[in-house]
């Protein structure tokens, strides 16, 4: 079973237990989308409503839990409904047979104003800073009191998730570049302190997950899952303007770079163009790259102990590959 079915992740990992043979539940709030192929047994159903559940799990053998809420779209509230509440509905009926539960965590638990020790393993005490890492960190004391009773679990700790079909973090970063060009900017203005990054290719996630889910002795155990090489802030301001024939431009101003009156403006324009409302339109600029991390730098021994290694290391061509499937479904647009 697949829950969370119609999010960015899910659209990555469905495609790949089909492939590989599985016969897939999915689960979301959403309708039925219209690329799920047929073979998927679709139920929308709201995770929080227990009285939903009721058949979910018939003939069910593993979960793949991608269900919640994130801080880019949600309250608070919110966030505790459908990531902390929808969870404890989904383990309080989870059946006693079942061979893995994995649940989708973030490497947001550990927090950013707490100094950890560093490359931060997973069996650090997390001290998160904000309302989605404590958000995500509520929901795993549910899921390991499952585990202590008996359930095989697996938690993945990603980091920030990137690839065709995401519409936030960088997708953000790569819309507010496409703006500027549209715009006729040809110089992308990035902020003089460089700051240090952390991402994961959608398809190593997918990768990991499915390599976990089917490795004897991955359960029990939290796992983060980061390629182990961190880009400046620069570094990807250099490819997202590459891509748009631009020249990084460093600037001593944080706030440098399109105004969100002057970024919103274009935005309109480029939609009545026929851009796509897809991607996510943030207030701050360069939202994704501007927050600093004192524990950004994770440990992938864990991982690593397992036999995985990363196929999707290479940031440049992944980052260029993402921008032309976007071009490609306009979900950007140039002149």
């Amino acid at each position: 079973m697949l829950t969370g079915a119609t999010g960015f992740i899910a659209s990555h990992l469905l495609p790949a237990l089909l492939a590989e043979g599985w016969s897939v539940r999915a689960c979301g709030r959403r309708p039925r989308p219209d690329w799920f192929s047929a073979e998927v047994d679709y139920r929308s159903v709201d995770l929080t409503r227990p009285e939903e559940l009721e058949t979910l799990y018939d003939g069910v053998t593993h979960v793949f839990h991608l269900a919640g809420a994130s801080s880019s779209t949600s309250t608070e509230e919110e966030m505790h409904r459908f990531n902390v509440v929808a969870t404890q509905n989904l383990l309080a009926i989870a059946p006693a047979g079942l061979e893995r539960f994995l649940h989708m965590s973030s490497t947001s638990v550990y927090g950013e104003e707490v100094q950890l020790s560093v490359p931060v393993t997973e069996d650090v005490q997390p001290s998160p800073s904000r309302g989605y890492g404590k958000a995500k960190w509520e929901t795993e004391q549910v899921v390991w009191a499952r585990a202590e009773a008996g359930l095989p679990v697996i938690v993945l700790r990603p980091v920030s998730v990137f690839g065709p079909a995401n519409t936030k973090l960088l997708g953000s970063a790569v819309l507010d570049t496409a703006m500027e060009a549209w715009a006729g900017r040809r110089t992308l203005a990035v902020h003089a302190r460089p700051i240090e990054q952390r991402l994961v290719h959608v398809e190593d996630l997918v990768r990991a997950s499915l390599h976990l889910a089917g490795h004897e002795a991955a359960a029990g155990y939290a796992y983060n899952v980061v390629v182990p090489e961190y880009p400046s802030s620069h570094d990807v301001a250099a490819i997202l303007a590459a891509a748009f024939g631009m020249e990084v431009e460093v600037d001593d101003d944080p706030t440098c770079g399109a105004s969100y009156e002057e970024r919103a403006a274009i935005h309109r324009q480029m939609l009545e163009q026929g851009m796509e409302s897809r991607i996510l339109l943030t207030e701050q600029r360069f939202r994704f790259m501007a927050k600093a991390n004192r524990n950004n730098r994770l440990s992938v021994d864990a991982l690593a102990a397992t036999g995985f290694h990363f196929a999707r290391d290479d940031l440049t061509p992944a980052i260029q590959e993402t921008i032309e499937w976007y071009r490609d479904r306009r979900w950007i647009i140039t002149r």
